[in-house]
């Protein structure tokens, strides 16, 4: 025998039949079952051998396949032959026990076959197709013994007949030869009418088959027993209605063993629309909640455009408030005094309001060794205490932690906190060169960015050349609100006026004498480009190529 690959199974185009041992199982679980068990080929060998134990399940695809068996001589006498869609060796296969027949192929066949474990497996993991598969192999076995059974009837009925006639025989002395040639014909006839039978049929039935070879040796002994007296053949008589009684309980057997599987599939049947029903509501609650979900969602982005408005509003607020801007105070308030606070703390406070002034700043490591990584956390660079880095910011989340790096490139990052590091007394030069400069007029430490207010005298002259009185109350409380509480608001006039188009035509023109005329341009043409054209031109907005 040689086992089948899944490609060549799949090239060749094997497929299970959906009749017989796989009847009424779905095309899912009959594709599952394909490569669940194991594909065979087999050449004139012998698949099943009679003693010896079996424990595979076997289906005939394509081919043909003899039964055998061997009789008290050690004869071998073929009982049947099956065709492809026939199954055989189930007897043997559900009993754990060993085969009572041999079975042979006839030229090249092709059988798929299948062990306990992967038939249990294949039971536990598909409950419906499990137990239709299980009612199929009872309705076989149960069929068979049906057979079987009316098979042993109608042997028995001639076996009582065959007695009666084996009494009138001994009766009558004359026709005792006679009797035993009509004897001798019947049993000829039985055996012939089994062998038509087996060979007609695909499936067999060894229990059928063990019988009518029991009754067979039984006929043989009764004539034997006859030809010596009449009391050993009622006593076969006897065991033979014996047999008959319990291939008749294990018919009743296998009955109700198909009766409980049917019950187990109706469960099963039961118990997976009830799983069904379950998945809807599941479903349709699922359903539900997306709903809910997205409506969430939806109101949730309505608030945040809704927020978005309000800011852009604000902004323009802002924009059109800072179009009015009101006069500087002529004096800086002095630097802000920290009270209840130490030095440190001041410094840190100072430093948190004036981050572009500190950043980056160079420190080093006082407490503990501090690891550098990379963003992808694939190289350390460990800097123990006193080593140097650069501080880049303070930590998004937590300001007690500033973001460090090596002294040169910013690849390799970690986080520090303030207290192991020196970054107050790296700090506090700045602070203390801002401290020194707060209240001056010339200093602009705290924002260097803001621009430069203009000296009083100057706005007050501008003031009054633009034919407005100067007025001596300057607000000098921050917020630019005089004594009626309403924003003084600087007024101005441009520096230089908007020159008329015919500037140029006003100017008088210089000459090596120092006279100042103007040019006679009269000779020089449309399209002339000299100095004095083009100023003339320019001057009265024209162009210098007219033709163009």
């Amino acid at each position: 025998m040689k086992l089948l690959h899944r490609e060549d199974v799949i090239e060749a185009g094997y497929d299970l039949p959906n009749t017989g041992l796989f009847a009424s199982i779905g095309e899912f679980e009959l594709e599952e079952l394909k490569f669940g068990g194991e594909w065979v080929l087999a050449e004139n060998e012998v698949l099943v051998t009679d003693g010896h134990e079996q424990r595979y399940l076997y289906m005939l695809v394509s081919g043909e396949v003899a039964i055998t068996k061997k009789n008290d001589q050690g004869n071998s006498q073929q009982i049947a032959t099956l065709s492809a869609g026939a199954a055989f060796g189930e007897m043997a296969f559900l009993s754990g026990g060993v085969a009572s027949a041999d079975v042979q192929s006839i030229g090249e066949c092709i059988l798929w076959r299948i062990d306990h474990e992967r038939m249990l497996e294949f039971i536990g993991s598909n409950g419906t197709a499990g137990g239709q598969l299980c009612l199929n192999v009872a309705s076989i076995l149960s069929g068979r013994l049906v057979d079987g059974n009316k098979k042993v009837v109608d042997m028995g009925k001639e076996l009582q007949a065959s007695l009666a006639h084996l009494q009138q025989a001994a009766s009558a002395g004359t026709q005792k030869d006679q009797a035993l040639k009509q004897m001798q014909g019947k049993v000829a006839n039985m055996q012939n009418a089994f062998k038509g039978s087996a060979v007609q049929k695909s499936k067999s039935n060894w229990v059928a088959v063990a019988a009518s070879a029991v009754a067979l040796l039984s006929m043989a002994g009764l004539i034997g027993v006859f030809m010596a007296g009449d009391d050993s053949s009622e006593a076969e008589a006897a065991g033979l209605a014996d047999k008959v009684v319990k291939l008749e309980a294990n018919e009743e057997f296998y009955l109700g063993l198909k009766k409980k599987l049917e019950d187990e599939n109706k469960e099963l049947s039961k118990e997976r629309k009830e799983l069904s029903l379950k998945n809807e509501s599941l479903t349709g609650e699922l359903a539900s909640k997306e709903s809910r979900s997205m409506s969430d969602v939806q109101g949730l982005r309505d608030q945040l455009s809704q927020a978005k408005r309000e800011l852009s509003e604000a902004k323009d607020d802002i924009v059109r408030a800072r179009r009015v801007t009101p006069v500087q105070p002529t004096t800086r308030p002095s630097a802000p005094v920290e009270t209840g606070k130490s030095e440190s703390e001041e410094i840190l406070a100072w430093a948190k309001r004036n981050t572009t002034l500190i950043f980056p700043c160079a420190i080093k490591v006082t407490k503990q060794t501090v690891n550098l990584q990379d963003k992808a956390k694939l190289a350390k660079i460990p800097v123990s205490v006193g080593g140097a880095l650069r501080a880049m910011s303070y930590h998004p989340s937590s300001p007690e932690y500033l973001v460090v790096a090596q002294p040169v490139g910013n690849k390799f990052l970690a986080t520090l906190p303030i207290t192991n590091s020196n970054f107050v007394e790296a700090v506090k030069p700045k602070y203390e060169k801002y401290a020194k400069g707060a209240g001056s007029a010339g200093s602009r430490m705290a924002n260097p960015l803001a621009s430069k207010p203009k000296p009083a005298a100057r706005l007050s002259s501008q003031l009054s050349s633009a034919g407005q009185p100067a007025k001596s109350s300057v607000p000098t409380s921050l917020d630019g609100q005089g004594d009626g509480g309403a924003p003084k608001v600087a007024k101005g006039r441009p520096k230089g006026p908007q020159k008329p188009e015919n500037v140029l035509d006003q100017l008088p023109a210089k000459t090596p004498g120092g006279s100042k005329k103007k040019p006679d341009l009269s000779d020089h043409g449309a399209n002339c480009v000299c100095k004095d054209c083009r100023v003339s031109k320019i001057g009265k907005g024209g162009s210098l190529f007219p033709d163009l």
